[in-house]
């Protein structure tokens, strides 16, 4: 028997809306799903292009790219035993698998919930990232964490995006700049550099600073903010938000890649290499 509430039309309405609501919601939530992983794909596959062109990494396996179940994190499903990491990544190479790891729910937070079209520098800059943990040395995570790590896949990853359509079509790398600089908070600066550091560790891959390499020693020198140009590591610091009008500065810096003996235009992974 039916209850007498269900006769109101007041009820009636509400349950109606309630469950338009609902499946607005559950539609807007797939689509945004699949936003995510299409720009997933998408970056990976002009990433692989990428690493296809660099005389080192062209004869190495390009990593797996797996999007994370929700909840999931990148430590708890590569390395479960250790301690997890501060801040916990966005994304990391996990070596057991040969694999890029992806945080769902991280990934979703640095690119707006619900996931935005558009937000392919996020997405990009997250892959070259972890890319370039796989041409670091193994990360023993014995000792307390220094920006050192960081700033060198900064600099990898600098060099992996200028090879790569996203910059090579357009000349412009302020957005991957922009997100390499707001990448983490300020209050983890001490285990991964200042946001000017980071910055400058990316534009350093792409040949744009005085740095002309991502090897231990110049990142080490970056991360006490001693650098060949530290004129232009002060105007990175002081670039304006995101939303705020591009800076002469940002003219500059497009114009790529500086030429340096034994170093050339494009840099390249095989002219950069690490050293401890």
């Amino acid at each position: 028997m039916v209850g007498p509430w269900v006769q109101s039309p007041n009820v009636i309405r509400q349950l109606l809306w309630a469950t338009v609501a609902l499946i607005l919601s559950s539609t807007a939530s797939s689509a945004a799903e699949m936003d995510m992983e299409s720009a997933i794909i998408a970056a990976s596959g002009r990433l692989h292009q990428a690493w296809l062109a660099d005389p080192m990494t062209a004869t190495m396996p390009f990593p797996a790219v797996s999007l994370l179940s929700l909840g999931a994190s990148v430590d708890g499903v590569c390395n479960p035993k250790a301690p997890p990491r501060r801040p916990a990544p966005t994304a990391a190479y996990c070596a057991k698998n040969d694999e890029v790891l992806l945080d769902r729910d991280l990934l979703a937070d640095v690119t707006r919930i619900p996931f935005r079209l558009g937000a392919s520098s996020e997405v990009s800059y997250w892959i070259a990232m972890a890319l370039a943990e796989r041409l670091l040395p193994a990360d023993e995570g014995t000792s307390q964490p220094t920006p050192l790590r960081t700033l060198q896949a900064n600099c990898l990853g600098g060099i992996l995006l200028g090879a790569s359509p996203d910059i090579q079509s357009t000349g412009d790398a302020t957005p991957l700049l922009n997100t390499a600089r707001a990448a983490y908070g300020d209050r983890y600066s001490s285990t991964v550099g200042t946001a000017s550091q980071r910055g400058y560790a990316f534009l350093s891959g792409l040949g744009a600073t005085g740095t002309t390499s991502c090897s231990s020693i110049e990142m080490a020198a970056l991360a006490q903010s001693s650098v060949p140009d530290p004129a232009l590591l002060q105007q990175i610091e002081q670039l304006p938000p995101p939303d705020r009008a591009h800076s002469s500065l940002m003219a500059a810096i497009n114009s790529q890649c500086q030429p340096r003996p034994s170093k050339p235009c494009p840099r390249t992974i095989s002219t950069s290499r690490t050293t401890r």
